[in-house]
């Protein structure tokens, strides 16, 4: 991915689990999982009622569990709304800390950077490439008060262009301005 723009599509599928075909109203808890296809460059976005998640219902090979959060169905409204809001970001952050494959790393990166933007994370330092390990990007959590968690993200070393593509691209699929816009 080193030097390119390429967009992360997502795929918005409806409110239904996955595992059950049961439909999920509003004000329903479930879990949203990104999902990778084989030959498919777009992460698809499913739905698991709790209760399929937690009895082990996952995305079935060969499709390959990208990340997941738990989010609550919204009232339908007429603005759009956003993928996920900032909490269900930083929960999607998190749950990718411990992510090893590059896909994912910049992602995560990426992922970062947004909720740098908005004031989520803050900015604590970073560190140069050596003796073959990448470079480095430290966050931490914003929290009145001060003493968040410290974030170290591996830096994908994408180019600048390329970061600033990527994360308009990632903002606009995931309609994180509308949410800022309203």
């Amino acid at each position: 991915m080193a030097g390119s723009s390429a967009p992360y599509e997502i795929v918005r599928t409806q409110d239904v689990c996955a595992h059950t075909g049961k439909e999920l109203k509003i004000g329903d808890e479930h879990i949203a999982a990104l999902v990778e296809r084989p030959g498919d460059e777009a992460l698809v976005r499913v739905a698991y009622s709790v209760e399929a998640w937690e009895s082990g219902a996952r995305p079935q090979s060969p499709d390959r569990l990208f990340g997941f959060w738990k989010r609550i169905v919204p009232e339908k409204e007429d603005r759009v709304q956003p993928l996920v809001n900032d909490e269900e970001m930083m929960d999607l952050f998190e749950q990718l800390e411990e992510a090893s494959e590059p896909k994912q790393l910049a992602f995560r990166y990426l992922l970062g950077l947004i909720l740098m933007r908005k004031k989520r994370l803050i900015f604590e330092g970073s560190t140069p490439a050596d003796a073959g390990n990448p470079p480095t990007l430290s966050l931490r959590q914003w929290i009145k008060g001060g003493g968040g968690p410290l974030f170290t993200l591996v830096d994908p070393q994408l180019d600048d262009e390329a970061i600033a593509d990527a994360t308009e691209e990632l903002g606009r699929v995931m309609n994180l301005d509308a949410a800022d816009a309203s």
